[in-house]
């Protein structure tokens, strides 16, 4: 079903925005699932102390923290453990509805794990887009369902020091659940919300050459200088009965584009985006001791794409999700435990609308629609695949109650899992290639000279070129007609990998003492083995309160399968070229060696192994938490070129093997307050979060193709002579960045004011140059340091509440990012781009 909301008129005060951080752990102002369902009485509950390594945000949080996205990653910018990518705030996508990737410690951003509502929702199959539109790859992303922060209560980011019940991941966990009743029996409440933004809404600098080289001229696909963009979303729950209850909750969200076709007709293509979420939970508990969930959150993310200066190039992007998910728990004497049965469905496809890609010359007469100085290109760039990833998943939890020994008291931890992954990916028909002159330098395009086409054949015009400028081709061919091509033929990949494991974990409380031992076992069938994750933690109360704690912690993390690395080797039999004698002679197939092909051998599983030190204090009315964490990422999946034949007079190929590893460094101070500070007549939450990382990749990701002997080439860097693999991460790696947040409410007005101030240090990006440097007589590639100026942004929410009768309001607000229209920088490839200016975001929301 799709929405279409009119434009939002409404637009109200302005100042600040909102929720900062965390390096703190604040406690949920959400009551639990339990006790929504069972409790009418006000239930208070005290701040907890910080905890090192966890940080909670509550529904409040999510409400009042600037996010124009509205979604996950976007809200994680308050987080100072998450970096985004260079050109996440880049003022030529921000029509984009897909959520931004983010890496935590320096893990690549596919290395992280998001739940929601217990259920995994993270995509393993291939979540950075693998090969070209022709070799398998839809980037779809590291998540399944793009869920709209409109429909959280609560968010919790795992980024160090994470127990033996997470696996799957080397980043950090991050876990999202939509909202539990709280209304009174019988009685229906919720929201409707509906938010609108447009490119009049924002201010472009466009002061760089790379800006006025991108937004030269009308919207295009890589710019996206016109669009509106606006969502609707609601939340509604009821308190059935003493024992049940129900939360139903749908958003949908949409980007239209107005982007330059290159054509003269149609001039331009109205390109849409679309992300819609549809869900509900229901809840019952037939006793104090008993409580079951059942739910289901589906999500559709679309993407409609053109081709520039291309006819009949039109491609869908569909990433279709779906979370379904079953929970018991039980109390017993001694022990309660929980049972989950879940079921993930991540379905992504490209569907084109040819089955071709063609570049001819241009032809006054037939082939006229590019300029008469360009190819007359036509057809899809990209074949039609399907991408499929199914999982069957159960888990038990057992949790036992505190046993004594001596002056030890012990809180064990069971748990064990099975998980059933089943994927496919599919070339839906036969995909076909004719370009004139390969990258080989082969000529595929002739002169018909004057001669006939056969009878519908439409590799074969006899129409006279015009005057195309080729050092490869005649200028002018008298008709034109194709004699070679690509065929890449239908297929699919079929797999189904089964993973299994099981974890202990005992927390010891001794005097002022705290410890946690912990191991968790997973065996992943796809690699055929067993990997053991040691965790451990330890604490130190001085003062035997929570005035001062000192924590140190060891931890390993293994990464999710990701099951391209199969799927790459299952493509290499599908390539095939075609060829025929003239025009008059009928078409021949013949296996095309690709050296582009990838097989795998066997793999170890990547993991990273964690050093934690860190104190976490609570004095008077301040949480303060400081923390250092050493990552070190071993046996990252790399594409290594090997001197195998692949056959067809290519003496290389490509092969999976471990020869990636990274490393990284992070150091944070976090502070805020834990109750609101009052001056006259209003209430202020303040923090504070500095944070300094540094990190060192070898391969960017599992797509790259380099070998462990390419990573101890010497080059040089910055005047240096150092190892290729010891270059800084040339994304994800904003060394000294700074947050600030400061949330205002009033006594006697319904107004809430919120701020959030991020600052990013001055940072030095890498880039590559065309100079050699002569070194013990080799020359060396040489790479120079682009220097970035400090980034400054003041984003700002306000929200003016407007009570229209005893149970119902109505909410107006404003979000307005970067306030004092600051002009940041941002690195991409060689060039220095400009990100979004100054930015409106107008809302409303009904509560009823």
């Amino acid at each position: 079903m799709r929405f279409a909301p009119s434009t939002l008129t409404l637009a109200v005060l302005s100042i600040l925005s909102s929720n900062l951080l965390a390096e703190t752990n604040q406690q949920s102002d959400a009551i639990s699932d339990d006790e929504y369902l069972k409790l009418s009485t006000i239930v208070i509950q005290a701040k907890a102390a910080p905890e090192i390594g966890k940080t909670s945000y509550s529904q409040q949080d999510l409400q009042r923290t600037p996010n124009s996205s509205k979604n996950i990653t976007d809200f994680l910018k308050v987080n100072p453990n998450v970096q985004f990518s260079n050109d996440h705030l880049a003022a030529s996508s921000q029509a984009d509805l897909k959520p931004a990737e983010i890496s935590i410690h320096g893990a690549q951003s596919f290395q992280n794990k998001f739940i929601i509502n217990g259920v995994s929702n993270t995509n393993i199959l291939d979540p950075v887009g693998t090969g070209s539109g022709i070799y398998g790859g839809i980037n779809a992303g590291s998540q399944g369902v793009a869920i709209n922060t409109d429909l959280l209560c609560n968010l919790e980011v795992l980024d160090s020091n994470v127990s033996a019940k997470h696996g799957g991941f080397t980043g950090g966990v991050i876990s999202a659940d939509t909202c539990t009743p709280r209304s009174e029996i019988g009685k229906i409440h919720g929201t409707i919300s509906y938010d609108y933004t447009s490119s009049d809404w924002v201010s472009y600098h466009l002061k760089t050459d790379a800006d006025k080289g991108l937004f030269d001229g009308e919207s295009s696909q890589g710019n996206q200088k016109e669009y509106a963009r606006q969502g609707v979303s609601t939340n509604i729950y009821s308190k059935l009965s003493e024992h049940s209850g129900i939360n139903l909750f749908a958003s949908h969200r949409q980007s239209d584009i107005e982007v330059l076709s290159g054509l003269d007709s149609p001039k331009t293509i109205n390109q849409k985006k679309i992300n819609q979420n549809l869900g509900g939970t229901y809840f019952y508990d037939p006793d104090p001791l008993t409580s079951m969930k059942f739910g289901v959150t589906l999500g559709n993310l679309e993407d409609n794409n053109y081709a520039e200066n291309r006819v009949n190039s039109h491609s869908n992007t569909n990433n279709e999700s779906a979370l379904i998910f079953g929970q018991h728990s039980k109390t017993y004497d001694a022990v309660k435990v929980t049972q989950k049965i879940n079921y993930q469905q991540i379905d992504n496809a490209r569907l084109a609308d040819k089955n071709y890609g063609i570049n001819w010359l241009y032809a006054p007469d037939s082939k006229n629609w590019s300029n008469p100085t360009a190819k007359a290109m036509e057809g899809s760039p990209s074949a039609s695949i399907e991408f499929a990833q199914h999982t069957f998943n159960y888990e038990l939890d057992s949790v036992f109650n505190t046993i004594n020994f001596g002056s030890t008291a012990h809180h064990f931890s069971l748990g064990l899992g099975y998980h059933r992954n089943d994927v496919k990916w599919e070339r839906l028909n036969d995909y076909m290639t004719f370009y004139g002159v390969t990258s080989g330098n082969t000529q595929n395009l002739f002169d018909l000279n004057g001669g006939q086409c056969q009878a519908d054949d439409w590799l074969c015009d006899e129409a006279t070129t015009g005057v195309f400028t080729s050092s490869k081709v005649p200028t002018i061919f008298n008709g034109q007609y194709f004699r070679k091509g690509s065929l890449y033929k239908a297929g699919t990949f079929k797999k189904t990998y089964q993973q299994a494991y099981i974890y202990a974990e005992d927390d010891i409380h001794w005097k002022n003492v705290k410890a946690r031992f912990g191991v968790r076992a997973d065996y992943d069938e796809s690699n055929n083995q067993l990997n053991i994750a040691p965790r451990t933690r330890f604490s130190y109360l001085p003062f035997h309160n929570e005035t001062m704690e000192l924590t140190a912690g060891w931890n390993r993390y293994y990464s999710a399968p990701t099951y391209a690395t199969d799927l790459s080797q299952a493509l290499m039999d599908l390539d095939l070229s075609i060829s025929r004698e003239d025009q008059n002679s009928a078409w021949t197939e013949k296996q095309n060696y690709n050296t582009n092909a990838t097989r795998k051998s066997d793999l170890k599983t990547p993991y990273a192994d964690e050093l934690i030190l860190g104190v976490a204090s609570q004095y008077k009315n301040t949480n303060i938490a400081l923390k250092w964490v050493n990552r070190q990422y071993k046996d990252e999946i790399s594409r290594d070129r090997s001197n195998i034949s692949v056959g067809g007079g290519f003496n290389r190929s490509f092969e999976y093997a471990n020869s990636g590893y990274g490393k990284n460094d992070t150091v944070t101070l976090g502070i805020n307050t834990v109750e609101p500070l009052k001056f006259m007549g209003s209430q202020h939450q303040l923090g504070l979060a500095v944070n300094y990382s540094q990190s060192f990749r070898g391969t960017p990701d599992y797509t790259e193709d380099y070998t462990e002997a390419n990573m101890e080439e010497l080059v040089s860097f910055n005047g240096k002579i150092i190892h290729y693999a010891d270059r800084p991460a040339s994304n994800f790696n904003q060394p000294i960045t700074a947050r600030v947040k400061w949330d205002m409410h009033f006594d006697r007005l319904p107004i809430t004011i919120s701020n959030f101030f991020s600052y990013k240090d001055t940072y030095e990006q890498v880039l590559s140059s065309s100079d050699k440097v002569i070194h013990d007589g080799a020359k060396l590639d040489t790479y120079v340091i682009q220097d970035v100026k400090p980034r400054f942004s003041w984003d700002m929410r306000t929200s003016y509440e407007w009570k229209i009768a005893k149970d119902y309001s109505a909410i107006f607000g404003l979000t307005i990012n970067n306030l004092t229209n600051r002009n940041n920088l941002y690195v991409s490839g060689s060039k220095l781009y400009s990100e979004i200016g100054r930015q409106f975001v107008a809302d409303v929301t009904f509560k009823f």
